[in-house]
């Protein structure tokens, strides 16, 4: 009763007719890395259970983070943006029904689930930009105490070379 499709070489994909889910198989070893620029919470946190879900299913996960969201990253305020405040005056009538939702779920934080995906069997390493973090006066010193690595464009394309790329 399961249909059976090949993951370009790196797992089985199964569909369960009776049960009607998806069945991995074997483990996705093509790594997924985000390339997170904004500070928007509903981006942060897009990027975050991204990172969870593919570091769950044994995927290799890379958090490359530059400008905006390196700075709120290493300021520690990605718990404190709220989406009303991102979007200003301006914000659509969903904003506040999608604030609400994020303020009574009970979600982790973007950190936690950060922690959550270094955890998982894929793990996580959280990667700063060298270039952002010298436009944005950081020490690079510093940075290092709160992210697995600073690299260059250059490696953070070699590192994914074989896996896909989300930009967020």
């Amino acid at each position: 009763i399961a249909q059976s499709a090949s993951c370009s070489g790196t797992c089985v994909v199964e569909w369960d007719c009776q049960l009607g889910a998806i069945l991995y198989t074997g483990i996705m070893e093509r790594p997924l890395a985000v390339f997170l620029h904004s500070s928007r919470y509903d981006r942060i946190f897009q990027a975050a259970n991204l990172l969870l879900t593919a570091s769950g299913m044994g995927r290799p996960c890379y958090l490359f983070l530059f400008y905006e969201a390196l700075a709120t990253f290493m300021d520690g305020t990605w718990d404190d943006i709220r989406i009303s405040d991102d979007l200003g005056a301006n914000a659509p009538p969903w904003a506040e029904s999608l604030q609400r939702g994020f303020d009574t779920l009970g979600s982790p934080s973007p950190y936690e689930i950060l922690k959550m995906a270094a955890d998982e069997p894929g793990g996580l390493k959280v990667c700063a930009c060298s270039t952002s973090t010298k436009l944005l006066g950081l020490e690079p010193s510093d940075v290092r105490k709160k992210v697995d690595e600073i690299f260059g464009l250059n490696t953070m394309l070699e590192i994914v070379d074989d896996g896909e790329m989300v930009y967020i």
